[in-house]
């Protein structure tokens, strides 16, 4: 009887074996196109060595739904893409991004699929200091906290003509301690990014209030360079699957997004 369970055992597991061969065999043969990163901050990257956060499932979507790519998700600083681009020497895909961002509002440069997810960047303040956001003169002599590196368009020109002070951060979750200990008047920080914080720390979303004008609203989606145009066709069919559109909805729900923002 022992030996049957263990023939029975093994006629049970052969299949699954022979599948995890053939997907490691399809991983293997599949030709690697990256998929570039650079937003280092939750809910889009939280740990980047152990490869976690929305970014990296995303790109699992793109595998898990077509078979003749592997696509790989890399980290790569928006300086050396910018490096890349100028030199023409960018050799993948960069997601998460805006045609505003890449100087091709008019998606004549680069391929763009369509928009993959949707946020904001908020003006924050202190629910005991609150600020709302009226044009440029509201900023004026405010001590305004933003992430080192990040550019702001609404905040930039007062910055230059010295009517309000900018105090740089290495992060959003630092911005968000110095704004809840009330050592800024106001802050540009992501929904999605507070979604996530808000989640971890539950407290804080009673110390924040949200101006009724946010900063920026946007959508992201997968730039692609021209040169891989068959490879960008493929992640743009996925769109017409609703498989892949369920499960794109679903990612997007764990991590937090909403069909609308909702202020205080």
């Amino acid at each position: 009887m022992p030996n049957f369970l263990v023939i029975l055992l093994l006629l049970v597991l052969m299949p699954l074996s022979l599948n995890a061969k053939e997907e490691g065999k399809r991983i293997h043969t599949a030709e690697k196109v990256y998929v570039y990163i650079y937003h280092l901050k939750p809910p889009y990257i939280e740990q980047l060595e152990l490869e976690t956060g929305l970014y990296f499932e995303l790109v699992e979507l793109f595998n898990r739904f077509q078979s003749k790519y592997q696509f790989v998700a890399q980290f790569v600083p928006r300086k050396r893409l910018n490096r890349q681009i100028a030199n023409n020497t960018l050799d993948g895909m960069i997601l998460g991004v805006h045609p505003v961002w890449f100087k091709d509002k008019q998606k004549t440069k680069f391929f763009w699929t369509r928009p993959l997810l949707h946020d904001q960047d908020e003006f924050i303040s202190h629910i005991k200091k609150p600020f709302d956001y009226a044009g440029k003169k509201s900023l004026y002599e405010k001590n305004i906290g933003g992430v080192r590196g990040y550019h702001y368009f609404r905040v930039a020109p007062v910055l230059k003509a010295g009517k309000a002070k900018l105090t740089p951060t290495s992060s959003e979750l630092q911005l968000l301690e110095m704004l809840i200990k009330q050592r800024l008047d106001l802050a540009v920080i992501s929904r999605a990014t507070l979604n996530y914080y808000f989640i971890l720390h539950p407290h804080w979303r009673d110390l924040v209030y949200f101006s009724k004008a946010p900063h920026e609203q946007y959508y992201r989606a997968l730039l692609s360079p021209t040169s891989l145009e068959s490879q960008f066709n493929i992640i743009e069919g996925l769109f017409d699957q609703e498989a892949f559109l369920a499960a794109l909805e679903g990612l997007k729900i764990k991590y937090g997004f909403r069909s609308e923002v909702v202020h205080k």
